[in-house]
């Protein structure tokens, strides 16, 4: 049998998309890859990635559009916004793609910065839209986070003012973990000026059991954009997709802010992915038991954490930061940066069931060395 070019470049780009280090089991429906804990590379749990990567689904539709690199995405983008509406169940002009949703973050910082306006936000969160917006010449007000490390929404009320323009909610909070309920986050979105855009960034959403999501705020009288990623569950973040849900003028005002579109390889990747239910499901049920692993040998070994509602949880190490980041990075694990003023805390992305098993080893190991030296 002879082999088209295409052929060849379709099968040579699925190998390279494989992960290089070994695998735990074979890719197939509902059942992830899982790239082991060994080889000379660090393991990096500190991007909150998902260590499983795209589903296999979307790693063919990738593979088989590398022939077609060549070509402008412009009439693909609309069939993934349609795609993406009846899966939020709401009419496509509520829809707005970009590459990741980091790119509409600073979209809507952007146009914040424009109207010579502030933006109130917790501390710590994600920083992406406050920077961008910072720079672009808008005023911050950040408040910080209340004793469960939740947002305080009653101080973020109270530091709206005539010149806020956005406040901005990461729910599950990064780097945190934690979570707000929905009816809270309802009533505070309902006593918001009319003048202030409400953005519920919801990246993590799909980790979280038991509460729903805010995007039916965006309905309300209010101006609300609720935020989400491939990036996440849907193991996409090397490629770039997410959108934004919102009333259509607000979706039009974002529009006109961004400065790209997700490309070819995002656009199919995405949609192939939305529909590869099996491989989602088990992504989420594997990375929810090594969560509750990881808090569970924390509070044995008595150090205090954040409630996780993502894939990833924020502790205490009892030491300043760097002190735990290179006992683990001399265990070749990479483990995430400081995080002011929780200068002792520090976050680790959940990862393979090997990767979980390798860190929750340094944690035993780094405990057993601060009691020696104690």
């Amino acid at each position: 049998m002879e082999l088209s070019r295409r052929d060849l470049l379709t099968a040579s780009a699925i190998m390279l998309m494989r992960p290089m280090s070994s695998i735990s089991a074979p890719l197939g429906v509902g059942l992830a890859a899982a790239p082991s804990a060994g080889g000379n590379e660090p393991m990096l749990l500190c991007w909150n990635e998902n260590p499983y990567g795209p589903s296999p689904a979307a790693r063919s539709a990738i593979a088989r559009s590398i022939a077609e690199g060549c070509r402008y995405p412009d009439d693909e983008n609309p069939r993934l916004i349609n795609s993406i509406a009846e899966k939020e169940g709401f009419a496509p002009d509520h829809i707005v793609t970009g590459t990741g949703s980091g790119e509409l973050l600073r979209a809507l910082g952007l146009l914040a910065a424009r109207q010579q306006g502030e933006i109130v936000a917790a501390e710590p969160t994600y920083a992406e839209l406050t920077e961008y917006a910072q720079h672009a010449g808008a005023t911050l007000k950040l408040v910080p986070v209340d004793k469960q490390l939740r947002h305080d929404l009653s101080a973020m009320h109270a530091a709206v003012s005539a010149k806020t323009r956005a406040v901005y909610i990461c729910i599950p909070n990064n780097p945190t973990g934690t979570m707000v309920d929905s009816a809270t986050i309802a009533a505070f979105v309902a006593a918001l000026p009319d003048h202030v855009t409400a953005i519920i960034d919801e990246a993590y959403m799909e980790f979280v059991e038991g509460t729903p999501s805010s995007v039916s705020l965006v309905t309300g009288p209010k101006r609300v954009i609720v935020l989400r990623t491939f990036s996440k569950l849907h193991g996409m973040a090397g490629v770039r997709c997410g959108y934004g849900i919102a009333r259509p003028e607000v979706i039009e005002e974002i529009s006109t802010a961004c400065m790209t579109t997700p490309n070819i390889f995002a656009v199919r990747g995405a949609l192939a992915s939305l529909g590869d239910s099996a491989f989602l499901a088990d992504c989420r049920r594997r990375i929810l038991s090594s969560r509750a692993r990881v808090t569970a040998e924390l509070a044995r070994l008595h150090f205090p954490y954040a409630e996780p509602h993502g894939n990833f949880v924020f502790f205490d190490t009892g030491v300043p930061l760097k002190q735990f980041t290179e006992f683990m990075r001399q265990r070749n694990i990479a483990v995430g940066r400081r995080f002011p003023p929780y200068e002792n805390w520090c976050r680790v992305t959940i990862g393979t069931e090997p990767q979980v098993d390798a860190f929750l080893e340094g944690v035993r190991a780094f405990r057993a060395s601060l009691a020696r030296a104690a």
